[in-house]
């Protein structure tokens, strides 16, 4: 069975995030996708070369594929950065999960953890939650 490399799922995953914003047509991708094949360039060049999407417009979606559980954290006013960064250290020397770490030190309920995680997930991969 074909599995696809992590490489291209996230090329994928980038032109589907744009797709699935309006930013794209599926007709558009698939001609991206069929020139980065001759081309070997990545998507997202191919994407501003042909004038398909602006440099600002990637560069969101880039950064909403690649959220960090710990970005969102501070975007939902759940944890400082001071308090992250103390957490992060802490999971570097403990090889604990952040989560778990979280918890145990009472900076963030298990229940607002969990939405959180889920929003990352569905973030990562192109979707938003609304609430």
């Amino acid at each position: 069975m074909f599995m696809k490399t992590l490489e291209q799922r996230n090329k994928t995953i980038l032109g589907e995030m744009l797709v699935r914003k309006g930013w794209l047509s599926q007709a558009e991708l698939d001609e991206a996708l069929s020139e980065q094949l001759i081309s070997n360039k990545q998507l997202g060049e191919i994407l501003i070369e042909n004038r398909l999407i602006s440099q600002d417009k990637l560069d969101q979606v880039l950064t909403e594929q690649d959220i960090r559980l710990g970005q969102l954290l501070i975007q939902e006013i759940l944890i400082s950065e001071v308090e992250l960064n103390r957490v992060l250290e802490e999971q570097h020397n403990s090889n604990k999960r952040l989560g778990e770490l979280l918890i145990k030190k009472n900076l963030v309920p298990q229940e607002k953890l969990q939405k959180v995680v889920e929003k990352q997930y569905w973030q990562k991969n192109g979707f938003w939650l609304i609430s």
